[in-house]
């Protein structure tokens, strides 16, 4: 009678298993692939809400000054289409040792190469002047920097205020010349001779 009643269990007991296994197959769900995609909502583009973090380029200019881009984020522009920075710092290093940074709380990459910088720049030179206006248009390929407002100039004992700074590689001595235009007045305060 045992051994009966074992040769039967090793014939049930694994035809029980498998109407068990085979219902979870049967009465489990099949997932719908609808609800797993993500769909936008109220027409909105993805495109938009892009950005990159801590952006960086480096190169140089048809003159050999090297130029290096840094800012803490970029995305395109919704209404432009042009790549947009926040926090911009450009650098350009000059071959003599100087260096000229800019600094803008905002900053727009065109079409034509040219860097748009707005919303209270500051360029600084190593040579120890201080520049601050509310824009200024920058092309990465060669020095030339024109304001789109008013600058205010202050370094050495001077202090500069004119409608129009530009910026540009002198063709003749390749030296960096800063050229004040529109309303240009200069205040100099002489050094004390023990100061320096």
């Amino acid at each position: 009678m045992y051994s009966r009643l074992i040769a039967w269990l090793k014939i049930l007991l694994p035809l029980g298993a498998l109407v068990l296994l085979s219902t979870i197959f049967l009465y489990s769900r099949s997932p719908d692939p609808v609800p797993v995609i993500p769909v936008l909502s109220n027409g909105a583009d993805p495109g938009q809400n892009e950005q990159m973090g801590s952006p960086f380029y480096a190169g140089t200019t048809d003159g050999g000054h090297a130029l290096t881009l840094v800012a803490r984020q970029a995305r395109v522009g919704a209404a432009s289409g042009d790549m947009v920075a926040d926090d911009l710092r450009a650098v350009l290093d000059i071959d003599d040792g100087n260096r000229i940074t800019i600094n803008a709380t905002l900053g727009q990459m065109d079409n034509t190469d040219q860097l748009l910088l707005r919303d209270g720049v500051t360029l600084q030179s190593t040579s120890g002047y201080t520049v601050t206006t509310d824009g200024l248009n920058a092309a990465i390929d060669r020095v030339a920097i024109e304001s789109t407002a008013n600058v205010k100039a202050d370094g050495r004992g001077v202090v500069i205020t004119a409608g129009k700074l530009s910026v540009t590689e002198s063709a003749d001595t390749n030296d960096i010349e800063l050229v004040f235009t529109q309303g240009v007045k200069l205040v100099y305060t002489p050094q004390n001779a023990e100061a320096e």
